[in-house]
């Protein structure tokens, strides 16, 4: 051991303890990461970075948060083991029966009395120690047992209530309701080292979780005749609990507990920084530092700095870990009753399971109906900043109804302009047929078999929202020429032209464009149209016109 602080050249003023060989291993693994930072001497007390680094180290290899001892620190002796003159700080005059000494307050009632007093190292040892043994009457088979929170652990700061209580005594001045009156005691020990964790260790940002406690939770006499007992040992805190801002890592993910916390260019806060939002995310980057020496707040406050930086690397710097709190929760708000970039066409109630939320800007209240028309987006965003964003629509109104083109008994596509985007659905006689989107343009085509005259051709247009037009109807039209199958032989002698063609159809004889004659096919399909003579080698034009107008005809040449 004596070659290690050899190495370190620092034999000559390191502790008593720690000279004489006497320092445990256990001393010397958390002892020895805070050499760098100075000497450690016999009567004089290290620096205020050194002591906050003791500690820290101390405290978290006995698994306590460093947060508490600090303040149990401050509380006993305001970091100090040595006064003025070099002496050992104590809480009792000299001819006490019982004294505390040192940085803890450590009676002698220790395996080494002396060292105790000289050592601040071994006097830090044996008070966490202490407080350890404290913690563990929180044990349900302790005698005396004290309360704890249900279902947490050693690095929640607030478990540590009671065992705070019980390294100052379980006596009626720590009882956290005054007997007479059941007024809340603020004045008892373990609150007033609660209160200087708030301020050392977070800035008084922060408030701690306070327990419900209530006049029949203790039972004592003032006079201490009796014993002081706890009635109720396990408590519920509904506030948020805290868990040790040391147990962060290099690689953890955190968020900023409070606004426009700072992120400083050096652990320092005489660095420059640039402000961060409430839950802002940053990523932990190594070892937590010290407060740099020669800075303004060096004597001040028990937090460190954490390096971080942003995930996309952006920012980089320095955060207090009075603002850091490890990111737990990566799961978004889950939301119900709308759907990302969805339309409705009807009222729409919308709830999520935590968190707050704005609609467009607005405050929305969980469960609330949403019944106007219009774009909507809604934010919900909950105590760690994971965010759903939803974009919706409500739109109540049918589309226009669609134009369709006229189709015909030749047609093989049906078209025409419906609402843009919309789903065109084709019908044929009432039967459902298949539907497309209408273009940007709002044009629509279906391709469809040849249809018979008179079959009904329907169209809808249904919106995003899922409203739906009045239909479209039309008929098809007959578009086919009708067909002559003969037209016999006309002679100069000739009084009639006579054929076959489409039954019921017109007739019309012109030479030129002069009408020479005109009639209709009978039911049979003959027809047989008078006209006057005509002479041999006149062209006739012989027009066969159907009930829709369309038109077939032949040309014949008048023979002798």
């Amino acid at each position: 051991m004596k070659s290690i602080l050899l190495k370190l050249g620092l034999l000559t003023t390191l502790s008593v303890g720690l000279v004489a060989g006497k320092a445990s291993a256990e001393e010397m693994d958390w002892a020895t990461k805070c050499l760098s930072m100075g000497d450690i001497q016999t009567g004089k007390n290290p620096s205020y970075q050194q002591i906050n680094c003791l500690l820290t180290n101390a405290a978290l290899s006995k698994n306590i948060p460093p947060e508490v001892v600090k303040a149990v620190a401050e509380q006993e002796s305001a970091w100090r083991q040595f006064d003025d003159y070099g002496k050992v700080v104590s809480d009792a005059p000299d001819n006490a029966k019982i004294r505390g000494y040192g940085i803890m307050q450590v009676t002698d009632s220790v395996p080494d009395p002396e060292r105790v007093k000289s050592d601040i190292i071994y006097n830090i040892e044996q008070g966490l120690n202490i407080l350890n043994a404290k913690y563990k009457l929180q044990n349900p088979t302790s005698d005396p047992r004290i309360p704890k929170i249900a279902g947490a652990g050693r690095a929640i700061i607030e478990n540590w209530y009671f065992p705070v209580m019980a390294y100052n005594g379980l006596v009626p001045p720590n009882s956290p309701i005054f007997r007479t009156g059941g007024a809340r005691n603020w004045t008892t020990y373990q609150d007033q080292v609660f209160s200087k964790i708030e301020d050392g260790s977070f800035y008084n940002d922060t408030n701690l979780a306070q327990y419900p406690f209530e006049y029949n939770d203790f039972d004592y006499k003032t006079d201490n005749s009796t014993v002081f007992k706890f009635n109720k040992f396990d408590y519920v805190l509904t506030d948020g609990l805290h868990e040790s801002g040391y147990l962060l890592k290099k690689g953890d993910v955190v968020i900023v507990t409070e606004n426009k916390t700072k992120l400083r260019e050096q652990p320092t806060q005489d660095s420059k920084f640039s402000e961060q939002p409430l839950n802002k995310s940053f990523i932990i980057t190594g070892d937590f530092e010290y407060t740099k020496l020669g800075s303004t707040d060096y004597n001040e406050k028990h937090y460190v700095w954490f390096p971080v930086k942003s995930a996309d690397g952006a920012l980089s710097g320095y955060i207090s870990s009075a603002y850091l709190a490890k990111k737990k929760d990566f799961v978004a708000p889950i939301v119900t009753g709308v759907k990302k970039n969805s339309y409705y066409n009807k009222d729409v109630k919308i709830t999520f399971d935590e968190g707050t939320s704005l609609l467009n800007g607005a405050i929305f209240k969980n469960g609330a109906t949403v019944t106007k028309e219009g774009k909507y987006t809604l934010v919900v965003k909950d105590e760690e900043s994971n965010t759903t964003t939803i974009t919706f629509t409500i739109d109540k109104t049918r589309p226009v109804t669609p134009s369709m083109n006229s189709v015909s008994d030749l047609s093989t596509t049906v078209t025409g302009k419906a609402e843009a985007g919309s789903t065109v659905r084709l019908s044929i006689n009432g039967k459902y047929q298949k539907s497309t989107t209408a273009a940007s343009s709002g044009i629509y085509k279906f391709t469809i078999s040849k249809q018979k005259t008179g079959t009904t051709i329907s169209v809808t247009a249904t919106d995003k929202a899922g409203n739906v037009s009045a239909p479209k109807n039309l008929k098809v039209v007959d578009k086919t020429p009708p067909v002559i199958q003969s037209v016999n032989k006309v002679t100069s002698k000739s009084k009639t032209v006579t054929g076959s063609a489409e039954k019921y159809a017109a007739v019309k004889i012109y030479r030129g464009s002069t009408l020479i004659g005109k009639g209709s096919v009978y039911s049979n399909g003959k027809f047989s149209v008078p006209i006057k003579t005509q002479k041999a080698k006149t062209y006739l034009k012989v027009y066969v016109i159907d009930k829709a107008g369309n038109k077939n005809y032949r040309t014949i040449k008048v023979v002798k």
